[in-house]
């Protein structure tokens, strides 16, 4: 006997998912969800088996952040909803959208002793944009259309819906209606909630009159930017010709390419943005100032800087510094506008960038001198060269993938971001390990090059078993880990501190043989006159590969002359 799916609410459900363009979804089976998993394949939506449930809900995170569109993560309820806060979290502080779909216990065993019992929409609120538990299957199709509004505009994040078994189950009596088109593309595509933009002539008046009174201005483009990007972002700055520097969801929107844009908004891992300190003026285009900028203290930022800030989101205007001057709408189609009426010319910073130009010239070079620094100490190998070796390889396709740690903050620093999409990390919540089915959900997104995960040995345990993923699709990522058999961050920072260090140490695991173990390619290298060699042929293994890198201990990070605080 079979359970006839059609007319249930999982059935409504996977077809609400369908008709809003969501062709591919990633997800952890278990019994709260079975009947979803059934509909959603009837739909024709492809569920992505992963082997953690925080694992399918980062692999929806990096397809949202590669494609644009919604990323959706179906795990089963209680302790499988738990795991998936994580990756929650992580997508909100993205500013990604990500529609997670969890199972609940059903709805006659909540108050009754009933096996895993949570209130989960209590503990997903904290960690995302929305949380619901839906009681009902007569409006649920409707609940998923509200989760997919709220998840792709303003600023985007994770949504989660609760949905009860019995829910999933249930014969909904009145059909819910369908969605025309029009509407599913504009959700979809995430169009910006106001793409005619038209501001009011005084405020592109006093726009205007700040900018013309700027010497070494800069502009910061942040996720904003990328969520409501329009064709005409490149010409509008290139026709302002203040200098750029990306953070977040914008690496990549314009080329870290010397000439318009100068790289990572953070000093700690881009020398050229402690100019940041000259600025008399910052454009804030979908950006906020925060960690990255140092809260806006005066290490990096003057006290009487100008500050315009152009956001959708209300709640990041005047954060940390006031402003000089706020502008609430799409950030992208603002600044088209701002290009298009400001009457500024951008020969008047020609002195500034140029500045900027040279010394974007210079820190290419420095990078060669380090190395060679670093490969006159012994045969060991050190960060920096693993990222010089693979460089050698490097395209504009490639995707760049960074994890949490002490290994990662070189592959952090060295690597620009040359594409949307193609250059991402953990943002803010900065959780380890995560980097791997984030690397996974992005090979998948974009399938067009090849797509490097850099991660420690640390990190790596985290959801080292989701490289089955990888290994079943045979996607072409190559893993990078840096493996000095410690927790490198703390063991600095407790040597730093108190002279000793206590738990850090790891054990020094061959992890390629784990990685042939599932079924990937498997490399090994812990001596600096076979890295290239090995490199090369890591680099050209079909499918899913692993480097296990012998790196040199206590490599500390680079520019570690600047304090953040």
């Amino acid at each position: 006997m079979t359970t006839d799916i059609v007319n249930t609410g999982a059935y409504f459900l996977a077809r609400a998912l369908k008709q809003h363009g969501v062709t591919r979804a990633f997800g952890l089976c278990g019994d709260h969800i079975n009947s979803l998993y059934r509909a959603a394949a009837l739909e024709g939506i492809e569920i992505i088996g992963t082997r953690s449930e925080s694992g399918a809900v980062h692999m929806a995170d990096a397809w949202a952040r590669v494609t644009g569109t919604l990323g959706v993560a179906f795990v089963t309820g209680c302790p499988g909803h738990t795991n998936a806060l994580t990756g929650m979290a992580v997508a909100t502080n993205a500013t990604s959208p990500v529609l997670v779909i969890s199972g609940l216990t059903p709805t006659d065993q909540r108050e009754r002793g009933g096996s895993q019992v949570l209130e989960q929409g209590d503990l997903a609120r904290p960690v995302a944009k929305w949380s619901l538990e839906v009681p009902s299957s007569e409006h649920l199709a409707e609940m998923v259309v509200k989760a997919i509004q709220i998840a792709t505009t303003g600023s985007p994040g994770a949504v989660s819906l609760s949905v009860p078994a019995d829910v999933l189950d249930l014969p909904v009596t009145s059909a819910p209606r369908d969605y025309p088109g029009d509407h599913v593309r504009d959700v979809v595509r995430r169009k910006p909630v106001r793409p005619n933009v038209s501001l009011q002539a005084e405020v592109l008046d006093d726009i205007e009159q700040l900018l013309k009174a700027a010497k070494t201005p800069i502009m910061i483009l942040g996720s904003g930017a990328r969520h409501t990007v329009t064709d005409d972002l490149q010409r509008a700055i290139t026709r302002l010709g203040i200098p750029v520097f990306t953070i977040d969801q914008a690496r990549g929107l314009v080329p870290d390419d010397g000439q318009n844009c100068f790289g990572y908004a953070d000093p700690f891992f881009n020398r050229i943005f402690r100019a940041a300190i000259r600025a008399d003026t910052i454009l804030l285009v979908g950006s906020t100032i925060d960690f990255h900028t140092c809260f806006g203290r005066e290490q990096l930022i003057k006290p009487d800087v100008n500050i315009i800030q152009i956001s959708d989101d209300a709640t990041h205007l005047n954060r940390c510094r006031q402003n000089q001057l706020s502008v609430l709408g799409p950030p992208s189609p603002v600044l088209v506008e701002l290009a298009d009426k400001l009457n500024v010319a951008p020969e008047a910073w020609v002195t500034w960038r140029n500045e900027l130009k040279e010394q974007f010239a210079a820190e290419k070079g420095d990078w060669a001198v380090q190395a060679e620094k670093h490969a006159a100490v012994d045969d060991s190998i050190h960060p920096l060269q693993v990222c010089r070796s693979l460089d050698r390889h490097r395209t504009s396709d490639t995707g760049i993938i960074i994890d949490a740690g002490d290994f990662v903050h070189w592959p952090r620093a060295y690597f620009s971001a040359l594409a949307p999409g193609r250059w991402m990390d953990a943002v803010l919540i900065g959780n380890l390990g995560g980097s791997l089915p984030l690397g996974i959900g992005s090979q998948i997104a974009h399938d067009a090059g090849q797509t490097w995960v850099f991660i420690g040995d640390g990190g790596f345990a985290f959801y080292s078993w989701d490289l089955e993923v990888a290994v079943q699709k045979q996607l072409p990522i190559k893993i990078i880990l840096g493996n000095d058999a410690a927790w490198g961050i703390e063991k600095r920072l407790q040597l730093n501190e108190y002279g000793a260090h206590v738990g850090c140490e790891l054990a020094r695991i061959r992890y390629d043989r784990f990685a042939e173990m599932m079924g990937a390619k498997g490399f090994h290298v812990d001596r600096v006159q076979d890295l290239d060699a090995v490199i090369d042929e890591f680099i050209a293994a079909p499918g899913p590969a692993l480097l296990n890198v012998g790196i040199r201990e206590m490599a500390s990070r680079p520019l570690a002359d600047f304090r953040r605080y």
